[in-house]
């Protein structure tokens, strides 16, 4: 399946450089055209922090809960994977997890 990356939404904090945000994953080949999923992400210095889950990135911003599950990414490879015509497979695959 090739997949793209697209920014649903995003907010940044007026009195700091965190940016709050919704990632879309998304088919584009007509076989998997209805295949789609979201993470939500904060980016803060280079660095962007996925969750799978609306509950898990409100534990981490409200509780800084390192239990919660995860992936980071350094916004160079980030960028790489937002700019290319597509990714040969799902964004989750690049992601490594944990809690």
């Amino acid at each position: 399946m090739k997949t793209k990356l697209k920014t649903a939404h995003e907010e940044s904090y007026s009195d700091s450089d965190k940016t709050l945000g919704v990632l879309l994953n998304y088919s584009f080949e007509v076989i998997d055209k209805n295949w789609k999923e979201s993470f939500l992400y904060i980016y803060k210095e280079g660095l962007y922090i996925f969750f799978d889950t609306i509950i898990n990135m409100i534990d981490y911003l409200l509780y800084g809960d390192t239990k919660i599950r995860r992936a980071y990414m350094e916004e160079e490879e980030f960028d790489d994977y937002y700019d290319a015509q597509f990714i040969d497979g799902t964004f989750t695959d690049l992601l490594k997890w944990t809690n």
